[in-house]
């Protein structure tokens, strides 16, 4: 299928002739921050944007959600499953570096002999619409990262969408999306000029990023370096406020407590988010508390993105969004804790030539 032209002036159109089969998501403007929400009201759908402060991992995986209600009668428990998994959802609007990490998210909650069923429903009935990223933070470095992440990348989206300035032309990617833009027939045809616009917005936007790491070997010289002086370094002016795990499109981390209405003997199982950068998060009930101190925990934030992921899934589990390094309130860069990562190995170079 041809590449399509959507005026801007034409997303009102869009919202009302998909709303009719999704429950349609897109960037807002809500107290100053970019955040997806559904929309009810087109005039609402903010896309000249940087990136969302809060990641759509949300619509997903929602900061609060109820696993499953239930009701006691006198010694029997009545389960209520969730009636709502059937929604279908679009997200519009969605940067690439937050399209990848829906892939990210659907490898951890799909891993092993129990899977994450709710999320697994929700994925499987979502529909996926990409924005291009014309205009990269400095603190983006997508294309430093394993699964080619660039500003422009059209994968793990079902339609693609590039911002050409008064029009966006429309890339059907997936048979979904295909199907979807079918029945857009009043999409206009793109020309070969604005798809020689797109290509150098492409080429402009990839040299906008600036930030070029080496994670080649990142994860094999994190093995031997748990006990190293470079993480009481990092993590000396860390706050522990979770700021960089709450933003971050690839945390997955949650509790689980119990919402009980005595009184009407009913109630509920809800998930939290919760982040391993609280002391709390692996306080046992003993009282003792494996991550007790800042070292630990802000260790083990690293570890989990790039040597447990790249063990486990054989991917890094970060996007190079930037949302971590842009927000944090004490500057702590990610991108100069890998390249102190990466000195490592040099410093064990001339340990060896020493010793020989």
């Amino acid at each position: 299928m041809k590449e399509k032209i959507l005026k801007k002036d034409q997303v009102k159109q869009l919202h009302e002739d998909l709303s009719r089969y999704y429950s349609f998501y897109a960037p807002t403007k809500v107290k100053g921050n970019i955040v997806f929400k559904k929309i009810t009201n087109p005039e609402d759908i903010e896309l000249e944007y940087l990136n969302s402060k809060i990641p759509p991992k949300e619509i997903l995986f929602p900061r609060m959600e109820t696993l499953f209600s239930y009701k006691i009668d006198e010694k029997n428990i009545e389960i209520e499953p969730r009636t709502d998994l059937e929604e279908k959802i679009l997200i519009f609007g969605v940067r690439p570096c937050d399209a990848y990490s829906f892939s990210l998210l659907e490898t951890f909650f799909n891993f092993g002999q129990f899977k994450d069923d709710l999320f697994m429903k929700k994925k499987e009935n979502t529909v996926v619409i990409g924005l291009a990223c014309n205009t990269p933070r400095a603190t983006c470095f997508c294309t430093s990262l394993d699964y080619n992440g660039h500003p422009h990348r059209k994968d793990d989206v079902d339609i693609f969408l590039t911002d050409l300035g008064e029009n966006y032309l429309v890339n059907p990617i997936s048979e979904t999306g295909k199907a979807i833009i079918d029945k857009l027939a009043w999409l206009s045809e793109a020309n070969n000029d604005d798809l020689q616009k797109a290509e150098e917005l492409s080429k402009k936007a990839e040299s906008l990023i600036s930030t070029k790491l080496d994670l080649q070997h990142t994860a094999e010289i994190l093995d031997p370096s748990f006990n190293h002086p470079l993480w009481k370094e990092v993590s000396e002016n860390c706050l522990g406020c979770g700021t960089c795990t709450f933003l971050c499109p690839t945390c997955t981390c949650f509790d689980v407590v119990e919402d009980v209405d005595h009184y009407n003997n009913r109630g509920k199982r809800v998930r939290i988010w919760d982040t391993c950068q609280f002391c709390l998060y692996t306080l046992e009930t003993s009282g003792h508390n494996p991550r007790n101190t800042k070292i630990e925990r802000c260790r083990n934030r690293v570890l989990h993105k790039f040597n447990y992921y790249p063990k486990n899934y054989d991917l890094i589990g970060c996007v190079g969004c930037g949302r971590c390094i842009h927000l944090c309130p004490v500057n702590n860069d990610l991108r100069e804790i890998i390249k102190k990562i990466n000195a490592i190995k040099n410093e064990n170079k001339k340990e060896e030539v020493v010793v020989a």
